[in-house]
């Protein structure tokens, strides 16, 4: 009894340790396809598409809050705020928050309904918000926490003479934000960024991960390198000129914080890690030189 219920705890590590490095395989293939090979291409939503793009990004600033962290708008967030409306004094302005962006959904994107209502985690679905509000109505993304040093009049005049109808900003260490977004109305990117959600809603073992690739700003960087037509695009990369990035990435979890942690550290991080293979090197060739040393040493005094 007790050799079969060794044998059974066998097969079960080892039915484990299959099912493991078949998933890790199937997320790695689509990570390869999505960032590398870029071949991730889909069919695109219902009633995404319009014949022509719109030419002018409007002059509407959108902002989500959902009110998760907070019962109201927290002192800073409202000062952020405030600045970016009177830099602004043309533009009009929404904050969205659950109520209205339900309402959007119902009205407008139905078939997203129970993708966005699946997700884990309110920042999943703040991510989609803005990407559905930026798809409807065109005009300007900016998160809670960014404050205007200048007015984005600029970088929208730049944008239009350069021909492009999607504005970004580049992020560390590679790709683009999603918490600054400007586009024009039903842009096809934006469509496609909406249509390949459900291909992204992944489980990649850590929360981190789960979040950036699935809905977050890794995600929306490798809808980029996936679309065809980066001549639309212009890319904001001296945006600390127009925006300061306040506290920000306040979802993060221990993951996050750990990952960011080494990557600040990125020198010294290789060199321990580099130092640490090379001691565990010498000390594995050592052991076994004394094992082969020893085995050789038994077998003439046998002999």
């Amino acid at each position: 009894m007790q050799l079969y219920n060794t044998k059974g705890l066998k097969y079960a590590f080892c039915g484990t340790g299959v099912a493991i490095v078949l998933y890790v395989f199937y997320i790695l293939s689509y990570l390869y396809s999505e960032f590398i090979t870029c071949t991730h291409t889909y069919y695109r939503c219902t009633g995404c598409d319009v014949p022509d793009i719109p030419k002018d990004i409007p002059t509407h600033i959108h902002q989500v809050f959902f009110f998760e962290t907070s019962p109201e708008l927290p002192a800073d967030l409202r000062a952020a705020r405030q600045t970016c409306l009177d830099l602004h004094p043309g533009y009009g302005y929404t904050l969205w928050n659950k109520t209205t962006v339900n309402q959007l959904i119902d009205a407008h994107y139905p078939d997203i309904r129970e993708l966005y209502e699946s997700y884990d985690h309110w920042v999943k679905r703040a991510d989609v918000a803005r990407y559905l509000v930026i798809h409807h109505y065109g005009g300007w993304y900016l998160d809670m926490d960014i404050k205007c040093k200048m007015s984005l009049e600029e970088v929208r005049t730049n944008a239009q003479r350069n021909g492009s109808t999607v504005v970004v900003r580049p992020t560390d260490p590679n790709g683009f934000s999603n918490d600054f977004i400007g586009a024009t109305p039903r842009h096809p990117f934006m469509s496609d960024v909406i249509n390949s959600l459900r291909f992204s809603n992944k489980w990649f073992i850590f929360p981190y991960p789960s979040t950036v690739f699935v809905t977050g700003p890794t995600y929306f960087w490798g809808r980029y390198l996936n679309y065809p037509r980066h001549e639309q695009f212009y890319i904001v990369n001296n945006y600390t000129s127009y925006l300061h990035l306040l506290h920000g990435s306040s979802w993060h979890t221990w993951d996050g914080d750990v990952i960011w942690y080494f990557f600040n550290r990125a020198g010294q991080f290789w060199g321990l890690l580099l130092t640490s293979l090379t001691v565990f090197l010498l000390a594995w060739c050592c052991v076994n030189y004394r094992r082969n040393k020893n085995r050789k040493s038994n077998t003439n005094t046998v002999l």
